[in-house]
């Protein structure tokens, strides 16, 4: 889906407040679902929980109704959401924590198998390296370096200052260029 700018954002979720206007909340669910999606899955590590808390998410979106006007920040109000509904899957269902399934994508854009091979090896070095981030500094990375959120934006979706996300993504590349040696 097209990068929409913070102008038609705002114009959309208007249409949903205020007229209940199902094409608009599809063209905010479609824009959001990839990053929210992403996002729920490196917290719980299951597809199936990750798609569950994006859809729950997503569906009180809906039903926020007008209140959904009141919302200043839709991508900060999202996260925030969706970092909490994450938190209570992992609370209630403690299980599915140390499940992982990361498929690299760009493995099967590769022509030939020493090149999948190379390029597999080298994902899953880079997967690892992240998924041995403390867990606070693994959010704020994921946040801004994948998600693309401002540091004020992930300041605010994780409660913290940015002064400690820039401090995070710091420690975060500090550690990365420490475990992959680059």
């Amino acid at each position: 889906m097209k990068l929409l700018g913070d102008k038609e954002l705002v114009a959309l979720q208007r249409r949903v407040a205020y007229y209940r206007d199902t094409t608009a909340y599809r063209r905010i669910f479609l824009y959001f679902y990839p990053k929210a999606f992403h996002f729920c899955l490196n917290y719980l590590k299951n597809r199936q929980l990750a798609e569950e808390a994006v859809s729950d998410v997503m569906m009180n979106l809906w039903l926020l109704g007008k209140k959904l006007a009141n919302v200043k920040n839709l991508n900060v109000y999202l996260f925030s959401a969706l970092r909490n509904k994450a938190l209570d899957y992992l609370e209630r269902d403690k299980k599915y924590r140390f499940q992982s399934e990361l498929t690299p994508d760009i493995v099967s854009d590769l022509k030939s198998p020493e090149e999948a091979m190379i390029a597999t090896e080298t994902v899953g070095a880079i997967v690892a390296a992240i998924d041995s981030l403390p867990p606070k500094c693994k959010a704020v990375f994921t946040l801004v370096r994948e998600l693309r959120c401002s540091y004020r934006e992930a300041g605010e979706i994780l409660g913290i200052s940015e002064n400690t996300v820039n401090r995070h993504i710091q420690l975060a590349i500090g550690h990365l260029n420490k475990v992959l040696k680059v």
